[in-house]
């Protein structure tokens, strides 16, 4: 269960406990990822493409402190760097190299904070060996992401079949309807980070319109996801609103990164524990990211505000139209099924419970331009931050529970898979049996020579 001081509100608290673009505290990796957080919001990139940009920073800065320091697998670039190369100056010249691809009009703020960074490193070879490893592995990393696919995501042709039970546009804030053309139709197609395909952890197809399941989801998001004479507390209004993260935000891909930092920071991490932690929590979001967009649109299902309109035509007797029913929220522009929100939450629990274990934490939020103020909350756990994420879409009438439920099923199972392929700490192997018998002969004929 968690605990929201205030909402709406902007309190003196509040004030003083917000989240910084670059905190004091913030070791150099987490500094990089903050800036990347500033770019995705001022760039209003949807939490898949943000996804994608954090995956690509993070691998190449794991990739050039792990070539240096050693000790965990590599993740794309496996070679070694020169030896006494500084980990400091290569996890920034990395950091730089991407970011400055990605995002070139705030390369003053990033070449800004490498000056900075680099500032603190002493001149000489380790420092240039680093910069010079840094870049080469960034520069790998982004010639291997070129071509998976993002650039032609948006343009991929979809067509809605506009039939019983399939996503139709629906209104926006304003009232007027969105384009037919949904959010990135192609993105379940882009070249994975970590999995085999983006069908990999599909889940099983939503609900049948007659079934119980459908119809106890039906029922739920209508008393509970309404704008207006909703079940709702005020504490689960709060947590639709925390979670939505909708225009010119961090996303709900920066909000778990943020956490991330919280914990990184209470944890007094090095830069070798940031870069693999923001390296396999990146790469299992953006992993998730696709997993839930191949979900999304092979399903094709109507958001509960078309859904609730038309409750008298699907086959469901227990379905009654509402044709008067609002959402709390605005839908986002794609099918319902399965909850991006959910599944991008349960593969960031999975990677975070894995490093932290399941630790209570408060979080103080951001604002993300929804002109609501995301107040400090405490969470009991990390499960249940995943939980409250998982339910938010019920609470903001934009998602059904089973897309929730399924949705969070499938984020754990990438983050599983990641975790288990990935990111694992270097092991070397006990001598066999047999290797031993040989060298202990080798040093006994050894002996004998040594004694005649």
């Amino acid at each position: 269960m968690n605990v929201r001081f205030s909402f709406v509100f902007i309190s003196a608290l509040a004030l003083a406990l917000a989240w910084k673009p670059v905190s004091a505290r913030a070791g150099e990796v987490l500094e990089w990822n903050m800036v990347a957080l500033q770019a995705i919001e001022n760039s209003q990139q949807s939490a898949p493409e943000a996804a994608r940009s954090l995956a690509m920073v993070h691998a190449a800065i794991y990739d050039a402190v792990n070539g240096i320091d050693g000790g965990f697998q590599s993740y794309h670039v496996s070679a070694a760097s020169p030896s006494g190369a500084s980990m400091q100056a290569a996890a920034a010249a990395a950091a730089r190299t991407v970011l400055n691809q990605l995002f070139p009009s705030m390369a003053s703020t990033f070449d800004n904070l490498y000056t900075q960074q680099m500032s603190g490193i002493a001149n000489g070879a380790a420092k240039d060996d680093g910069i010079n490893w840094g870049s080469d592995v960034a520069t790998q990393v982004l010639s291997w992401r070129t071509g998976d696919g993002a650039s032609n995501a948006a343009s991929t042709a979809y067509n809605p079949n506009g039939g019983q039970g399939d996503w139709a546009p629906t209104p926006d804030a304003s009232g007027l309807v969105f384009s037919a053309n949904p959010l990135l139709p192609g993105w379940g197609n882009v070249n994975p980070f970590a999995m085999v395909s983006g069908t990999q952890f599909r889940p099983a197809a939503a609900p049948d319109l007659a079934s119980t399941t459908y119809t106890n989801d039906y029922l739920q998001v209508h008393d509970y996801g309404a704008k207006f004479g909703s079940l709702r507390t005020a504490d689960q209004t709060a947590a639709a609103y925390f979670w939505a993260e909708q225009t010119s935000s961090v996303t709900q891909v920066g909000h778990w990164n943020q956490i991330s930092g919280h914990l990184l920071n209470i944890a007094g991490a090095d830069l070798r524990t940031e870069a693999r932690v923001l390296a396999a929590l990146n790469v299992s979001l953006a992993d998730a990211g696709i997993a839930a967009w191949d979900a999304i649109y092979e399903n094709d299902t109507w958001r509960p505000l078309t859904a609730i309109a038309y409750g008298d035509i699907d086959p469901n007797i227990d379905t009654i139209a509402d044709p008067t029913w609002e959402p709390l929220l605005v839908n986002p522009t794609l099918p319902e099924y399965v909850s991006d929100v959910a599944t991008f939450s349960g593969a960031a629990g999975g990677v975070l419970i894995h490093y932290f274990g399941d630790v209570a934490f408060s979080y103080a939020g951001d604002t993300d331009g929804d002109g609501i103020y995301d107040a400090p909350v405490a969470f009991s756990s990390i499960s249940d931050a995943v939980l409250e994420a998982m339910m938010s879409g019920v609470y903001a009438g934009t998602n059904f529970a089973t897309s929730g439920t399924l949705g969070t099923e499938t984020g754990d199972n990438v983050a599983g898979w990641t975790l288990a392929n990935y990111f694992a700490p270097v092991t070397v192997p006990e001598p066999s049996s047999a290797l031993l018998a040989l060298l202990a002969l080798g040093l006994l004929r050894r002996r004998r020579v040594a004694q005649a």
